[in-house]
């Protein structure tokens, strides 16, 4: 077997850990690949930040953020603070007047310190107060509780027995804990009237309110907020939506039109607070934002104003760059990034449209310091942009260098996976003999659980990027080494051709087909008997039917009948079942015997019934029959061989006066030749026929076993050697070349000597016969202990169209046309008397091989 060097077990081993090193590598690189192009670094960019794309799409978004803040605080310019919001012209986006227009309207510098706040209180309890006419008035929880603590209302319960200052604790407790809700449906009113509240009246007994329920807010921004300031005119919101007409009624819409303006002063605040940070003199960044259509200027460059912006925007784009001025039409955008072009200057135009303030009328300019004098965020971009970019491309390139060396080392491990310089099988460890999908589970499991414990590790934006290094590195190792236990155990099922054979779900299916196969075993069970199989049903029925029942008696009414009764039926069942097992092991036991020989043996049927009684009986004629059978055949054998020894006998004296008669004349030296050549065929036949009725009688003796042995001890390979200088001078006649082989000198058995030397000179014999001309015969011993086997093999000179147990019968030869002398005995008679000293005759066909092995056990 010629050896590869990657069956190695050192090299395999070898092969692995290098797989997994290059895994750890490609992993790390790549984490810190994508690490570093987070950070704005693009793969073959410019080394300079400034004519880098980074630098580009920093500046964009850097403008992105401005314009909407910009867009954010545009509402404090539309009023003072000392001026009014009215809320609903707000909502409408209408021009705002100043005035309480609606009904509702807060200052705008009040509005702007309620939303600083940015976190408002949604927990006031406002109580809906439904009075006679039908229409709601609102009251917040406290208002009520101090009014119904004085005396200005008061519950009346529609029963005497409720009236109580408990009962009223216990129903302002429930509203206080907003038990009582209402969505605006008649069908979800559960207000205080489901308590026993008949209605609520002044002090004077007037009836103010026939229901009083908790506001719950409907999810659309109109949760109840805690009223910080008040609104024009009004001492609360509540004032205002159960006083005035256009909001009678609506505080779902109040609250959610005050929740929106707050919003929008919360996004001013926080764009004004942006822009702060872009304050002239704290960043690199100049900007000018202009409405060209209201000439209003939003910028951080000092000494601009409406009317001198255009003479400022000529003297900043006529320097160096780098620096933008986007318009509306392209052809008047000046463009001072070096890596810009023009098709991408619609993405400005876009964003400015779509997040200023001024639509299609406007001016925007943009430019950066490339002096860097300010640490800013574009200064810090860039300080990690010039850190970083140096490394990208060489961490790219061995990442993926790595990654080719672990494919390299994946494809040379499957193409050694399983074998090794040994032999030619596939060699399979544990986890190959498992079922497949389990294997596979398992593997996928701990290295998802794995995955996810180191990811979770690595989930910290403020991990160092060399810790972060080191745990994508971790995530490698992990990976590989699941990866290829994996995969590796895949390719050594596909090559051991297991993967379908160790597979959970063909289990499954064999046991899916096993059970339908049972089922269709007992529906033919069912089929076949039909009287004795209904009275199994009919009897487990009647069993299941009386268990249940009695099994109910007991439960039920606990009667000690039904439990005695219950009891003796399944002892009667367990006494049953008992009785049938016994027969059963009866009939086992009895057919063991018979099987075992002992043809005579009569199962006892006195304590057997039904069924049972009826197997025993046809077993018991079966063992008749077969004895009988046995006894005839056992008959014929004797006549048969009583026959062919009485016929020897009769023809053995006569052959002997024929054989001895032309002895006689041919003493007599007659001088006719032809008489001479007569005399010559008369003796070769007559000895033929001797060697034949010889044969015959021993053929007979041997399959009978009716023949004395003498055993001894001899030296098999001794007898073999001297058989084979005992044909020597025959194959040489036949020109057949002997190849001999003996593994050992000496090799001891126990056998008759005289038995054994026929054996051996029929077999041989047999070969000088039939062997083909001019071919070689084997002839091998070999010492496997405790046993010594003798092999001999030739080709046959005829072709054998028989099978090798045809061969070893009597009177069979493998020369069907008989031009060869032979009884067609011998094969036979050295099966037979190999078997009588204990030893094993084979013979093997293969086209036109002939091999014979002989087998004796070693003393």
């Amino acid at each position: 077997m010629k050896t590869r060097w990657y069956r190695k077990s050192g090299i395999k081993g070898l092969l692995v850990l290098l797989t997994v090193f290059f895994m750890v590598a490609a992993c790390a690189g790549a984490g810190v690949s994508v690490m570093i192009m987070n950070k704005g670094v693009q793969p073959l960019d410019s080394k300079d930040y400034v004519d880098s794309q980074s630098f580009t799409d920093n500046v964009y978004n850097l403008s992105h953020t401005i314009i909407d803040a910009i867009n954010e605080r545009h509402i404090l310019d539309q009023a003072d603070d000392e001026e009014l919001i009215d809320l609903k012209e707000l909502n409408r986006g209408d021009t705002l007047t100043h005035k309480s227009t609606s009904g509702l309207a807060y200052r705008a510098g009040d509005l702007y310190d309620w939303a600083k706040s940015s976190s408002w209180d949604t927990s006031t309890n406002v109580l809906i107060c439904r009075q006679p006419d039908g229409s709601d008035y609102y009251m917040y929880y406290r208002d009520f509780a101090d009014k119904i603590a004085t005396g200005e209302l008061k519950f009346v319960f529609g029963s005497d027995e409720d009236e109580g200052t408990e009962n009223t604790k216990d129903i302002l407790s429930m509203l206080s804990g907003r038990e009582y809700t209402y969505y605006g449906y008649e069908s979800d009113n559960i207000g205080i009237r489901n308590n026993g509240v008949e209605y609520v009246t002044d002090a004077d007994g007037n009836v103010v309110y026939t229901d009083v329920y908790n506001y719950e807010s409907s999810g659309n921004n109109d949760a109840p907020l805690k009223e910080v300031y008040k609104p024009d005119g009004a001492d609360s919101i509540l004032d205002v939506v159960n006083n005035n007409k256009e909001w009678k009624g609506n505080l779902s819409k109040a609250y959610q039109y005050l929740y929106e303006a707050l919003v929008q002063y919360s996004d001013a605040s926080y764009g004004e607070k942006i822009l702060k940070t872009y304050a002239s003199g704290a960043t690199n960044v100049n900007y000018m934002y202009v409405d060209t259509k209201s000439g209003k200027v939003y910028t951080n460059i000092k000494d601009v104003t409406s009317s001198n912006y255009l003479k400022t925007l000529d003297k900043l784009t006529s320097g160096a760059g780098p620096f933008m001025l986007i318009a509306p039409d392209t052809q008047d955008c000046i463009l001072g990034f070096s890596n810009i072009s023009d098709w991408t200057v619609s993405y400005w135009q876009n964003m400015l449209e779509n997040t200023g303030l001024a639509g299609e009328n406007y001016l925007y300019f943009v430019s950066v310091d490339k002096d860097f004098p300010v640490l800013d965020r574009i200064k810090q971009e860039k300080l990690v942009y010039d850190k970083f970019e140096p490394w990208l491309v060489p961490v790219m390139a061995g990442s993926v260098l790595a990654l080719i060396l672990a494919l390299a080392g994946v494809v040379i491990l499957t193409i050694g996976a399983g074998r090794n310089n040994e032999d030619k099988k596939v060699h399979l460890n544990f986890l190959d003999r498992c079922y497949t999908e389990i294997v596979a589970v398992v593997v996928f499991m701990i290295w998802l659980m794995g995955t996810s414990v180191i990811v979770q590790a690595m989930d910290d934006e403020e991990m160092r990027i060399v810790w972060k290094t080191i745990g994508f590195g971790t995530l490698g190792l992990w990976f590989g080494i699941w990866f290829l236990a994996g995969w590796l155990s895949l390719v050594r099922r596909i090559k051991a051709r297991s993967l379908w054979r160790d597979s959970l779900l063909r289990h499954i299916l064999l046991l899916v087909r096993k059970c339908f196969s049972k089922c269709s075993d007992l529906l033919v069970f069912l089929g076949g008997n039909m009287i004795s199989r209904v009275k199994i049903i009919l009897l487990f029925g009647i069993f299941i039917f009386l268990q249940f029942m009695f099994t109910g008696m007991t439960v039920e009414g606990g009667s000690a009948l039904s439990l005695l009764l219950m009891i003796v039926m399944d002892c009667a069942v367990l006494y049953y079942l008992i009785k049938k097992a016994w027969g059963r092991e009866q009939i086992i036991a009895g057919l063991k015997k018979i099987t075992d020989g002992d043809l005579q043996y009569k199962i006892p049927t006195e304590k057997l019934s039904g069924e049972q009684e009826m197997v025993a009986d046809y077993i018991n004629h079966i063992g008749e029959g077969l004895d009988a059978a046995v006894e005839n055949s056992l008959k014929n054998e004797r006549m048969k061989t009583e026959l062919i020894t009485n016929v020897s006998h009769d023809i053995k004296t006569p052959l002997t006066s024929i054989i001895n008669y032309v002895d006689l004349l041919k003493r007599e030296n007659p001088e006719d030749p032809k008489i001479r050549g007569y005399l010559e065929v008369l003796e070769n036949k007559a000895q033929r026929l001797k060697v034949l009725t010889e044969d015959v009688v021993e053929a007979s003796k041997a399959s009978t076993g009716n023949i004395a042995l003498e055993m001894t001890d001899l030296n098999f390979i001794e007898l073999v050697h001297q058989v084979i200088g005992e044909f020597e001078e025959k194959f040489e006649e036949r020109n057949l070349t002997m190849v001999v082989h003996f593994d050992e000198e000496e090799a001891i058995i126990c056998a008759d000597g005289r038995r054994l030397w026929r054996v051996l000179e029929n077999v041989f014999g047999n070969v000088s016969k039939y062997a083909m001309e001019n071919t070689r015969v084997y002839v091998d011993v070999k010492v496997d202990r405790p046993n010594v086997q003798l092999s001999l093999k030739n080709i046959s000179a005829q072709p054998l169209n028989i099978s090798a147990e045809e061969l070893t019968e009597r009177f069979i030869r493998g020369d069907v046309s008989r031009n060869t002398e032979g009884s067609g005995l011998g094969l036979s008679i050295a099966k037979d008397l190999v078997q009588l000293q204990g030893g094993e005759f084979k013979l093997y066909l293969d086209g036109d091989l002939f091999k014979v092995t002989i087998e004796f056990r070693m003393k």
